[in-house]
């Protein structure tokens, strides 16, 4: 796959809505991904000023994110607005490559009808829309991404994504004495609790490591896993991160399965590499919300309320 073929995919802002193509997946440099499977944004076009129509394809299988109770993982959606917010910034706002992006916010919530599986993959349409558009000079600095996607012309789920960019000379500045990925020490965790707990069925898919508090775990170090860690970076993913709240979450209602249908998110501090990070539930509704935090150093570095659908209902007595 070249950038010129992706090019021709792209359409040109002719004031009509742009075409929107499944065909081919948009390429890795674009969306920050070394895996060519692991892109799902597959089209991308302009539809008037700070104003953008997308096309993404959900797979029905994926070695992390895969189907939960008949339904694609809602971490597919979310994992393909971040990379929508990626090929906006840069092909959209003409961000150069080497310029690292930032969020200190992600809001979603999905309609898990929508997400159902059938015999193809689930193809996606999101229309991004930025508003309070920042600049240095002429150079883009950030926005406030609101995405909003369809299947089949059906309301699938929203996203809220406030986002800025980093100069190369910026970010080495802003990351003076941070921990090389390839040098820092792992953190020694114990051995994990059965996957099934977490929501998972294999054991190097799990991020938590039991602690002697109830309802605290060591986040695991992750750097070797393909998808959580698809290239080298000097610090945990935001991404990472929300699958480790996501794995709190399962925690709570097992042996019960749960689907995350939505989140509110806060990105107050870099996780590093190599120091340990307490993964904490704090509060368990009755409605199926659930906060958890991320704390390292004696300060919350993440803070997130999940939204779960549980199978079968909430249950009347959860861990939490």
């Amino acid at each position: 796959m070249t950038a010129t073929i992706a090019f021709d995919t792209a359409a040109v802002n002719t004031g009509q809505d742009p075409l929107v193509s499944f065909d081919q997946s948009l390429p890795r440099h674009w969306v920050h991904r070394a895996a060519n499977t692991e892109v799902l944004v597959t089209s991308y076009g302009e539809r008037g000023e700070n104003a953008f129509v997308l096309g993404a394809q959900l797979p029905r299988a994926h070695a992390l994110y895969g189907p939960v109770e008949g339904v694609h993982d809602p971490f597919l959606f979310v994992e393909a607005v971040r990379q929508a917010g990626l090929v906006v910034g840069h092909i959209g706002f003409g961000v150069p490559y080497g310029h690292q992006f930032a969020m200190d916010t992600l809001d979603y919530e999905v309609d898990c009808s929508e997400l159902s599986l059938a015999d193809a993959p689930a193809h996606v349409v999101l229309e991004v829309n930025c508003t309070n558009v920042k600049r240095r000079g002429k150079t883009f600095a950030g926005a406030d991404m609101r995405v909003i996607g369809y299947r089949n012309g059906a309301l699938l789920g929203r996203a809220m994504l406030p986002y800025y960019c980093i100069s190369p000379a910026a970010y080495a500045r802003l990351r003076a004495g941070a921990g090389d990925f390839a040098d820092v020490e792992s953190v020694v965790t114990p051995e994990t609790d059965s996957p099934q707990r977490f929501g998972r069925s294999c054991s190097s898919d799990v991020l938590l490591a039991p602690t002697e508090e109830e309802n605290t775990w060591l986040l695991r170090d992750g750097r070797n896993h393909p998808v959580l860690f698809d290239h080298p970076v000097d610090h945990v993913p935001g991404m990472t991160a929300l699958e480790a709240v996501r794995q709190a979450a399962c925690s709570v209602y097992h042996p019960h399965k749960v689907i995350p249908v939505g989140m509110e998110s806060r990105f107050h501090h870099y996780v590093e590499l190599g120091q340990a990070c307490f993964v904490r539930v704090c509060e368990v509704e009755e409605t199926g919300r659930v906060r958890i935090v991320l704390e390292q150093g004696g300060r919350t570095a993440v803070e997130v309320v999940v939204e779960v659908r549980v199978a079968g209902g909430i249950p009347t007595q959860v861990s939490g």
